[in-house]
């Protein structure tokens, strides 16, 4: 597939993506209506407690995840749209994930930057400013454009499943 003129050859950074850039669309503002306050969804589902002070987990679409990413997980199932050029690297935290990020970037971005190059972003930025997470994405104002790479903590299970866009998946024993 060629590129059109003008086109990125690959992933951009996240933190160099201006705000209110208008490059992604689909990403919302808020959640929906029927969820316009993130509280009340959150205080209406079963929890757990977690040790040290961390905060409660909750049970959403049968999985329990920590309370603060409800609010991303449900904008995440209702309006993300998959683009087939689309990259997500998906683990559970911990798991290596910042090294896969890295990787992937510099693996997909080497046409516009290569290794040996004095501007490498990975030189100026950490994994994390490169490439962004998927549920943050829905609580910025910025978009990246295609091809976009982002990570995600989320179940691969709760993603939505169309657009066939490619999954990097981390695990560690």
């Amino acid at each position: 597939m060629a590129k059109a003129p003008g086109a990125p050859l690959g992933p951009v950074p996240f933190a160099d993506v201006e705000a209110d850039s208008g490059l992604v669309s689909g990403v919302p503002e808020q959640l929906p209506e029927e969820h316009a306050d993130p509280d009340d969804l959150v205080s209406a589902l079963p929890s757990a407690p977690r040790p040290k002070g961390l905060s409660s987990l909750r049970l959403y679409d049968g999985f329990w995840l920590p309370e603060w990413s409800v609010p991303a997980a449900v904008a995440l199932q209702r309006r993300f749209e998959p683009r087939p050029d689309d990259v997500v690297v998906a683990s559970f935290p911990k798991c290596g994930t910042t090294w896969v990020n890295a990787l992937t970037f510099a693996t997909m971005a080497r046409r516009a930057h290569p290794a040996a190059g004095a501007g490498h972003p990975l030189l100026r930025l950490n994994p994390h400013q490169c490439v962004p997470f998927l549920e943050a994405l829905f609580g910025s104002r910025r978009g990246l454009p295609s091809p976009r790479l982002m990570n995600t903590h989320m179940p691969l299970a709760m993603m939505p499943g169309g657009g066939g866009c490619k999954v990097v998946y981390v695990c560690r024993e």
